[in-house]
């Protein structure tokens, strides 16, 4: 996080979700990759793979699974 007093709190985060839409970062290594490059806390992280992360789509599976 910035140890910059003339950034507002949350500027790191803002700028990794900007940085996830750019690169269309989506799986969790991708994820973790951009939690580490803008020293995002924990509680920032957590909150990045819980919204970015792309989850399976059930119905894309099932009829994948039948061919």
């Amino acid at each position: 996080m910035s140890d910059c007093c003339l950034l507002p709190k949350g500027t790191d985060l803002i700028r990794a979700v900007k940085y996830i839409g750019e690169h269309h970062c989506h799986d969790a290594r991708s994820l973790n990759d951009v939690a580490f490059r803008f020293d995002l806390n924990p509680l920032d992280q957590q909150f990045i793979l819980e919204h970015f992360i792309e989850q399976p789509d059930p119905i894309n599976a099932k009829s994948n699974q039948s061919k």
